[in-house]
C-alpha cells in the first residue's frame, strides 16, 4: 500500500493521448475546461474536476484552449492510517468535484512540493496523501455496514492494548451469534475479527519500534504480555522480527 508518484502538467496542453496505467490515478483538474475520455466514455472538465481512474484504464484528455493537472498515482485507494479495513477497488472511474475552498487542490500541490524536496515518503508526506484519499472515500457512498460490526470494530479500536482483551467476549456481548457476525466481519474487513486486533496492534507496534521503544515495552503497548509471543506474531505479519524491523526503520522518540 503506498503512493507511487505525485505530479503536474509541465505546461498547458491541449490534448494527452490515449493512455493508461497499471495502478489508481487521481487528477485534479487545475487550469482549462474541455473533455476527457475515460473507458470510452466522455467526462467534461473544468478547474476543481476531480476523476478517479482505475488500473489499467484507458484515457485521455482535450482541451481547446489547453489544460493543466494535478495527479497522483497509487496502487490503493485504502488510507495507509486506517488498518484492517476492506480494500476498495473500482472499475468504474469516480467522477468527483472539489469542494468551494478547493481542498483537494490545495493538498495535492503542497503533497507534490513535499514529495519533490524531500524525495521521499516521511510522515508529512504521508499524512497529506491519507487526506487526499479520504477526501476521496468521503465521496463515496460506502456500502452499510452490520450495526454489530461496527460495535465490535468501536471495541476493538478501544481495547487492543489491553492483553486481557478477548475477541470472543466482545461478539458475544452484542447477543448475535457469533459464527453470523463473524461472516459478517469478513464480509465488511476482509478479516476475521481476531485478524482486524491483530492488524491494528501490529501496525501499531511498528509506528512504537521506529520510535525507539524497547521490544519488551513494545510488546505490553500493543497488547502482549509475553514479548516472545508478540515477537512470533510480529514476525508472522511482516516478515521480519521486531529488532529486524526497527533496525530498517530508525526514529526518534517523539521529545527528542
Amino acid at each position: 500500500m503506498a503512493l507511487l508518484l505525485v505530479g503536474a502538467s509541465p505546461n498547458r496542453l491541449t490534448d494527452h493521448e490515449l493512455h493508461s496505467h497499471d495502478c489508481y490515478e487521481i487528477i485534479v483538474n487545475t487550469e482549462g475546461e474541455g473533455t476527457s475520455e475515460i473507458g470510452g466514455r466522455e467526462y467534461p472538465f473544468r478547474p476543481g474536476s476531480v476523476f478517479v481512474i482505475p488500473p489499467g484504464m484507458p484515457h485521455r484528455k482535450t482541451a481547446p484552449e489547453g489544460f493543466r493537472d494535478l495527479y497522483l498515482r497509487t496502487d490503493t485507494l485504502n488510507r495507509t492510517d486506517a488498518p484492517g479495513r476492506k480494500e476498495r477497488m473500482l472499475t468504474e472511474p469516480l467522477v468527483l468535484a472539489d469542494d468551494s475552498c478547493r481542498t483537494m487542490t490545495g493538498l495535492l500541490m503542497i503533497l507534490l512540493s513535499r514529495y519533490l524536496i524531500h524525495q521521499e515518503t516521511d510522515a508529512v508526506t504521508e499524512s497529506l496523501y491519507n487526506a487526499v484519499l479520504q477526501m476521496v472515500e468521503d465521496s463515496v457512498p460506502l456500502p452499510p455496514v452490520h450495526p454489530a460490526v461496527s460495535r465490535v470494530i468501536r471495541e476493538i479500536a478501544a481495547s487492543y492494548s489491553d492483553p486481557d482483551f478477548q475477541v470472543t467476549e466482545a461478539l458475544t456481548a452484542t447477543g448475535y451469534s457469533k459464527d453470523h457476525l463473524r461472516r459478517c466481519f469478513q464480509q465488511a474487513t476482509d478479516m476475521t475479527p481476531q485478524a482486524y486486533l491483530t492488524d491494528i496492534r501490529i501496525r501499531y507496534a511498528r509506528r512504537l519500534l521506529a520510535q525507539k521503544i524497547s521490544v519488551s515495552e513494545t510488546a505490553m503497548l500493543s497488547g502482549y504480555y509475553d514479548p516472545d509471543y508478540f515477537c512470533r506474531v510480529f514476525r508472522a505479519q511482516t516478515g521480519m522480527t521486531p529488532t529486524a524491523w526497527q533496525k530498517k526503520h530508525p526514529g526518534k522518540r517523539p521529545e527528542e
